[in-house]
């Protein structure tokens, strides 16, 4: 069984991570970055993303 990507963000005004959609993610991103395709590879390999708003990272769902 594959896993699934999924997305969490921690809101500066939180103090939690919440699941959020990879289209709430990509609209994010594109009003801080020229390029996303950089943004999400680094994701990929582990790191967090953060912007004036909020924390964001990639989270593998399911097993196998």
């Amino acid at each position: 069984m594959y896993k699934l990507p999924c997305y969490e963000a921690k809101y500066f005004h939180k103090n939690y991570w919440e699941e959020i959609t990879d289209t709430q993610l990509m609209d994010e991103l594109y009003k801080i970055y020229n390029k996303i395709t950089p943004v999400i590879k680094e994701m990929i390999q582990g790191k967090e993303v953060k912007t004036a708003d909020a924390v964001y990272r990639l989270k593998w769902k399911g097993g196998g």
